[in-house]
């Protein structure tokens, strides 16, 4: 073998090595040729590339082993990095999920070789067919129920200071603590009901102001209107008491488990 074949074969080893693939969901196998998505990669750069594992399609880009493997753990200490590499994912996601039902990767999922992840997705078939089934045809919205401040007349004494002047006005803002209302778990209950999955919402937003409830719910497209007549019917009934603020549709992030990391 000539020796600048030889050199450019250890060059397409050593990049080969140097590289992983970053993955944004995995979809089923359409009937007819894979979409083509536009969104730009992880790193900017790098293309979104279709790659087909048995009876599925896994999104992925080849990218930098060193900033998305190695040091991902320090990166992700860097804010202005990570706003930047998490817009590109969750809008990677979302034109994915626009064109076919998938299964989203959670933020940083990244896989040596092919090799590796078909065998991922192998080991996990029987739980990528019940995820599937799960969420076709359906959306995550995002549900938070916010208890609007009250009005309440100046206090006759003052605050001994800025600080108990601004902790008087925090508990003014933030829900009873304790079981959730009637009418907040009759919401629950009637949203549950109406969805396919439902997720309660964890810590991250739980310092919010006035924040009583928040979750997702897994809801299927043909019952949107039911959705939004539900929204609207309990927003009339909590006037000047409490706020219902909805985000989405969603790709479904919460109802996808452990399946696809």
């Amino acid at each position: 073998m000539p020796s600048n074949a030889k050199s450019a074969k250890k060059s397409e080893k050593k990049t080969a090595a140097s590289r992983v693939l970053y993955l944004y969901a995995i979809s089923q196998m359409p009937k007819t040729a894979a979409p083509v998505i536009a969104a730009e990669g992880i790193d900017g750069t790098a293309p979104l590339e279709a790659i087909r594992c048995g009876s599925y399609i896994c999104w992925a880009s080849r990218v930098a082993k060193k900033e998305f493997a190695d040091t991902l753990s320090d990166r992700m200490q860097d804010l202005e990095w990570l706003a930047t590499t998490g817009l590109r994912h969750q809008r990677a996601v979302a034109e994915i999920a626009a064109n076919s039902t998938s299964l989203p990767a959670r933020f940083g999922t990244v896989f040596l070789t092919e090799e590796s992840l078909a065998q991922h997705v192998k080991e996990r078939s029987a739980a990528f067919k019940k995820a599937f089934e799960r969420v076709a045809d359906a959306d995550e919205w995002g549900i938070k129920i916010f208890a609007e401040p009250k009005r309440v007349s100046r206090p006759t004494t003052k605050a001994a200071s800025g600080s108990d002047y601004l902790k008087r006005k925090a508990e003014l803002l933030q829900p009873r603590k304790g079981q959730l209302d009637k009418e907040v778990q009759n919401f629950v209950s009637a949203m549950t009901q109406l969805a396919v999955a439902a997720s309660p919402g964890g810590k991250a937003s739980a310092g919010q102001p006035g924040l009583a409830w928040h979750g997702s719910f897994l809801i299927r497209r043909a019952d949107r209107k039911k959705l939004d007549a539900a929204l609207k019917k309990y927003a009339a009934a909590w006037k000047d008491r409490r706020r219902i603020d909805c985000s989405g549709p969603w790709p479904p992030y919460s109802f996808v488990g452990e399946h696809v990391h």
